[in-house]
């Protein structure tokens, strides 16, 4: 019985430090500049407002899986790529709300840097049907960035004000489905057990006590 305790507790420790590496490894890594300028289309403008909202995510689509939506409204000043003949354009970003597993997690946090109102930026847009999304992870970088070195994030550019108070990298369902799974079949049979023996020495000590004091 012993043996069988310490697989699944052993069992159980793999697990969790297994989901805790995904969450934290998962990241996707920059692009260069001239991954970058593949786009569909590239603009320079002024971010002019920004807006979140909680939505099911776009690229985990199981249910359970939310990410925040993140929609940037820019002054165009300069079209360097593509076709765009209006002076303002939306362009939408994303950071990870919740997951519901852990394998869920490795794919992509989102975007990263996601500046302020009155940040002037170059941005990078891939088209999805009449919408524009910013190209994961760091389509947005400083509006006169045009190496490596400076497109890659730094921490120049801030982050949105709107992003502060956001919460993220967390399970929807407290924990996630793995653990759930072993908290059934692992957990709770290990619990089981030990009451059992606990409970079984205890009757034992009672045993030899009474056995003891009748023979005194």
């Amino acid at each position: 019985m012993r043996d069988v305790v310490n697989w699944r507790i052993a069992t159980l420790l793999v697990l969790v430090s297994w989901v805790r590496g995904g969450v934290v490894g998962a990241a996707v890594a920059p692009k260069g500049i001239d991954q970058l300028r593949e786009a569909d289309l590239i603009v320079v403008g002024v971010i002019d407002q920004v807006v979140v909202e909680s939505e099911r995510s776009r690229i985990e689509r199981g249910f359970g899986n939310y990410d925040w939506g993140i929609y940037l409204t820019l002054n165009v000043k300069t079209v360097e790529k593509g076709e765009f003949s209006q002076p303002q354009i939306e362009a939408r970003c994303f950071r990870v709300k919740s997951r519901r597993s852990a394998t869920e997690y490795l794919s992509v946090f989102g975007h990263d840097p996601i500046p302020g109102v009155g940040t002037r930026v170059r941005v990078y847009l891939s088209r999805s049907g009449t919408n524009w999304n910013v190209v994961l992870p760091n389509g947005i970088t400083p509006h006169d960035a045009d190496t490596n070195e400076t497109v890659w994030p730094d921490g120049s550019l801030g982050q949105a004000g709107e992003l502060a108070g956001l919460s993220g990298l967390m399970y929807t369902y407290l924990l996630p489905l793995e653990l759930w799974g072993l908290v059934f079949f692992v957990f709770l049979p290990v619990a089981f057990c030990v009451f059992r023996v606990v409970r079984y020495w205890r009757c034992r000590q009672g045993s030899d006590k009474e056995e003891s004091e009748s023979l005194g």
